[in-house]
């Protein structure tokens, strides 16, 4: 029975022929880009047939698509669930700048970003594709945030969704540009922690009900 177990618990470590096409791809777009992959390279990569890549994916784009949502999903990109209304904008608005600094200094995330801006004036689906997968649901779920509490009275916004890039922009904006261009070094904890600070306190002093 043990045995049986055993055999059971590797088989169910194994991945799935779908996460071996997309860590294949994920592995290639990086390295190379995505003009220069191609779906027979990704099947060799993945050690499956391209009749196994095209089952899982209709084209390049997609495969493109999945890799990127993907890794938001495992970086645990800011989602709605971050954004309390009844807790503190203050606290709630660092526990979300934290996240976004997560996802946006994340070596393989910035990678991802370099091949978007240097690929999608040849291939203008990517930056759609980039956009829908993190930042424009990033974007969305603190816009949504924001108008409830200027529904409320807590904070008086006249715009939500400019007012959610502000902040966005607020807090990756010191270190986002320099990292992506290769120019500098990834913050300290202690410095990321200061420029958030910073970041709502400004944002806050903004939009304050009342003042």
């Amino acid at each position: 029975m043990s045995d049986l177990n055993f055999v059971n618990d590797e088989r169910a470590a194994r991945p799935s022929k779908h996460e071996q096409i997309v860590g294949a791809a994920r592995k290639l777009f990086l390295e190379s880009g995505y003009g220069a992959v191609s779906m027979d390279a990704i099947a060799a990569e993945a050690g499956v047939s391209k009749r196994t890549v095209y089952s899982h994916f209709q084209n390049k784009e997609t495969l493109f698509g999945a890799v990127i949502g993907g890794m938001c999903e495992a970086m645990g990109g800011p989602n709605a669930t971050a954004l309390a209304i009844d807790e503190s904008p203050e606290e709630v608005l660092k526990a979300y700048g934290r996240q976004i600094l997560k996802m946006v200094l994340n070596p393989e995330a910035l990678a991802v970003f370099r091949v978007v801006l240097s690929e999608s004036p040849q291939f203008p689906e990517l930056s759609q594709m980039f956009c829908a997968a993190g930042p424009d649901p990033m974007c969305g779920f603190l816009s949504d945030y924001l108008a409830e509490l200027d529904a409320a009275g807590v904070l008086a916004i006249d715009d939500p969704t400019v007012a959610a890039n502000q902040f966005i922009n607020m807090v990756k904006g010191p270190f986002f540009t320099s990292l992506v261009f290769g120019v500098g070094e990834p913050p300290s904890e202690a410095e990321a922690e200061r420029t958030l600070d910073q970041a709502v306190s400004i944002f806050l002093g903004g939009v304050r009900a009342g003042k």
